[in-house]
């Protein structure tokens, strides 16, 4: 009877044991000092591009380019934009300081208008009350003015 061959593989900290036949290159990975029988075959092969598979490299190479020249052109578009943005947030900020600074203005000046309003209605007051008083020194005056007539009617026959 024929003996397999078998090799030891890496298995986490540990191995395990395949036959030498099962072993894939790539897959598994010889276990430390572990070697394979020396039947073993060697096989070197070389591998062409056709030109069909050129064709289609060329073509997926053309488009990875293109991605990328898109990539860039997006990246100095957003670029573009943040700083935009930033600029906008800048001028966002202002307007709302200037905003606040305004209705601090408003406040301030309605309130100037409130005391105008009350000093003109103060002042009407004023006003009314001095007409009165002239009227009633109009009238006084009009009464001695006629008493003082009346008087110099009444002397004049005594001369």
């Amino acid at each position: 009877m024929s003996q397999v061959k078998t090799v030891k593989i890496k298995d986490g900290d540990d191995f395990r044991v395949i036959n030498e036949s099962d072993f894939k290159y790539g897959q598994h990975e010889l276990y430390e000092g572990e070697k394979f029988s020396t039947d073993s075959v060697v096989v070197n092969l070389e591998v062409g591009i056709t030109p069909e598979l050129q064709a289609t490299i060329d073509e997926a190479k053309a488009e990875c380019e293109k991605v990328v020249a898109e990539s860039v052109e997006l990246k100095t578009k957003l670029q573009g934009a943040e700083v935009e943005h930033d600029a906008l947030s800048t001028k966002i900020k202002e307007l709302d300081l200037q905003s606040v600074e305004l209705a601090e203005q408003l406040n301030k000046e309605r309130e100037a208008v409130k005391k105008l309003t009350s000093d003109n209605e103060a002042l009407n007051a004023q006003v009314k009350n001095l007409e009165a008083k002239a009227k009633k020194l109009t009238a006084a005056e009009a009464k001695t003015a006629k008493a003082e007539e009346v008087a110099a009617k009444v002397e004049l026959p005594k001369e």
